[in-house]
Formats: structure tokens, sequence, C-alpha cells
């Protein structure tokens, strides 16, 4: 009995820790994507993620977009949460659903961009280098960087 009531308690403290996507609070952000190499196949998704799953797992993503790399410029508006959140854009050549590396097994083999000018370095950025929030202006632009 004091296993399932402790068991029932942790449940409880990780689902009021975890805000469900659809209880947030959503704000409408205008992101202009840039420097997209149009010789590449593929698609550009852009993920909008809070701390959990940030940035490898794209199943925590709270929201995905996907476009077609039909311009070496895109704009579209995004749902993001009000509050801090961090952006990924991963133009996704193979459509694998994932980042691919290069012989390495670290460095992206893909294009890959993050909101706040976060850069791949000897891994991942962490969430607190991505991190932003809506902007003033409700804008933001994020770079495509290609190995």
């Amino acid at each position: 009995m004091k296993y399932c009531l402790y068991a029932l308690l942790l449940i409880q403290s990780m689902a009021a820790a975890m805000e469900e996507p659809s209880t947030m609070n959503w704000k409408t952000l205008t992101l202009h994507i840039t420097d997209i190499d149009l010789k590449r196949p593929g698609e550009i998704v852009v993920m909008v993620f809070q701390e959990d799953g940030f940035p490898k797992d794209h199943q925590k993503a709270i929201k995905k977009y996907s476009i077609d790399p039909l311009e070496s410029h895109h704009q579209l508006s995004i749902q993001v949460p009000d509050g801090k959140f961090a952006l990924k854009i991963h133009h996704d050549e193979d459509k694998s659903g994932t980042m691919t590396k290069n012989w390495t097994g670290i460095i992206p083999a893909e294009g890959v961009g993050f909101s706040s000018g976060a850069k791949v370095k000897f891994g991942p950025p962490s969430f607190k280098a991505a991190q932003m929030e809506l902007p003033e202006s409700g804008e933001t632009n994020i770079s495509i960087i290609y190995p």
C-alpha cells in the first residue's frame, strides 16, 4: 500500500511538472529561415522545444512544422509557448526524422540552425544557449548552417 501511494504521488508530481501542449498559452512568431541550400533534397523541419528533449529528441518537440526548400529564404508563422522555448531547424535531406552525423558521430552532416544564435561546437547547444521568449517585434531570424 505504501508503495502504491508513493507511486501515485510520483506520477502526480510528474504530471504537474509537465504541462501538456494543449493547455499552454500560445503566441504567434514570424520565423525567417535563411541560407537554405536549394541544391540539397529533403525538407526543412522546424521544431519548437521546451527544455525537455532539446535538441536531440525530436519526439519531445511540442510543435513541428515541415516545409519544402523551394527558396533560399522562407517566412512562416509558427505557434510558440508563452514563456521560454527554443527552436531547432533541421534540413532533413534524407527525410529520416533524425539528424544525420558525419564520420565523427558528433558533427551534423545536414544543415541545422538554432534560436538565439546557438551553434554546434563539441556537441549540440544547450537549451540555455538557445532559449528565447517571443520578441516584442514578434519576429526572429535563423540561418541554416551546413557542413
